[in-house]
């Protein structure tokens, strides 16, 4: 062979590799059919419709659904399984409120209150207007600012009102109605917040006993949450600041500094409900393994999605610390969870609903040093060109993990 066609030959191969080894390029969110998504049982439900297509925003997919009570939106898969669920307790608390009892009782609160009490009670149901929905912004370098939503402060302040709401007993009273009907008592649904509400300041307002009130219900514990997020007890019987003091003093236990624990507890996205399963799944994972870290990152979730997001990551990640392969670290690549065992075993779960291949996401498979066991446990799925991209770069895709 000639030097020329020789160095034709070696230029091929070159380019060849070349061509192999370039990244893929990266994909637009894509609009997908909503059964690609979500399981067929919760898309066909009576009652209720679900739009046949469902926009791809932050890895999760964005759902629309119908119902006589009014039009839901639902970031992902899970929230999609709570609004359905939710119909139930909105249905039972219509009956409640048109009963003897509480009819009576709300005409007497109308009259006696006016706007004495004021709007939502327990959490306010605020517009997510300006809020990123899904988690995209996990899956961004750690240098991109996030925002952490505290408590607001002052004389105004929610902490204010609630702790007038409490004296009035209208808190507990609402966290009551909530756990008759199975609701969680600081849903985000308008709908189901404001029936709670409504029934809550009735209760005060109009004298009712609720011993009395609840006990001619039908109404039955775990019917809205049962099949997708549990309420604990602690969360329906207790107040928010009794829960606090809960946290700070686990969390003191766990090692985690002060600083740290105010900014967890005083994340208003971070609710009694989903701080209280954080809490409990993050205390399951061994000490020193990175739990002050995570409760760090917990604090800046500026969104209910990104709230769910952390809880759901840190209860997948509390399931793989197995007594065959304990967990022996958490280490965060950016905001990424990423859990080590004693054999060497590396597992990030990513509690998504369709993982796209962003750059983003390409730039975390990349950096990411090469182990012989390293797998993304997701509970979706992935596109084609991510799955060829996280494999490419040494990954193994579990798809469809549980929650």
């Amino acid at each position: 062979m000639s030097i020329r066609s020789t160095l034709a030959y070696s230029w091929m191969l070159g380019a060849s590799a070349l061509s192999i080894a370039a990244p893929l390029p990266v994909e637009p969110w894509p609009t997908l059919d909503a059964a690609a998504l979500a399981p067929a049982a919760l898309l066909n439900g009576n009652g209720y419709t679900v739009d046949a297509k469902a926009p791809v925003v932050g890895y999760m997919g964005q759902f629309t659904m119908r119902a006589p009570a009014g039009v839901f939106a639902a970031d992902g898969t899970q929230m999609l399984a709570i609004r359905v669920a939710e119909l139930q307790a909105i249905a039972e608390l219509s009956r409640m409120s048109q009963s003897g009892v509480f009819a009576e009782a709300l005409a007497a609160s109308a009259v006696k209150t006016g706007n004495a009490i004021g709007q939502a009670v327990l959490n306010p149901v605020e517009t997510l207007s300006g809020i990123p929905a899904g988690v995209g912004r996990f899956f961004q370098s750690a240098t991109t600012t996030i925002s952490r939503a505290t408590e607001p402060s002052g004389a105004n302040s929610q902490g204010t009102t609630d702790a007038a709401n409490d004296l009035l007993g209208i808190n507990k009273a609402k966290r009551r109605i909530a756990k008759q009907v199975g609701a969680d008592p600081y849903t985000t649904n308008p709908v189901l917040a404001k029936q709670l509400d409504d029934l809550a300041r009735a209760a005060f307002a109009g004298g009712v006993s609720l011993d009395v009130a609840l006990s001619v219900t039908t109404a039955g514990v775990a019917t809205a949450v049962a099949a997708t997020a549990r309420v604990s007890d602690l969360v329906w019987d207790r107040s928010p600041e009794d829960i606090r003091t809960v946290h700070e003093q686990k969390l003191a236990a766990m090692g985690v500094g002060a600083d740290a624990i105010r900014a967890f507890v005083t994340n208003r996205w971070l609710t009694p409900t989903l701080s209280v399963l954080l809490v409990e799944h993050l205390a399951s994972l061994p000490s020193g393994a990175g739990r002050t870290a995570v409760i760090a990152l917990a604090s800046t979730v500026a969104s209910e999605g990104e709230a769910r997001f952390m809880v759901n990551a840190v209860t997948m990640a509390s399931r793989m610390n197995t007594p065959a392969d304990p967990i022996v670290a958490v280490d965060l690549a950016g905001r990424i969870m990423a859990v080590r065992s004693r054999s060497g075993r590396v597992s990030v779960p990513a509690p998504v609903d369709y993982i796209v291949w962003t750059e983003s996401v390409r730039t975390f498979a990349a950096k990411e040093p090469r182990r012989a066991d390293r797998t993304i446990v997701a509970t979706g799925i992935a596109s084609p060109v991510a799955r060829d991209g996280l494999k490419a770069a040494g990954w193994t895709l579990q798809e469809r993990s549980p929650r």
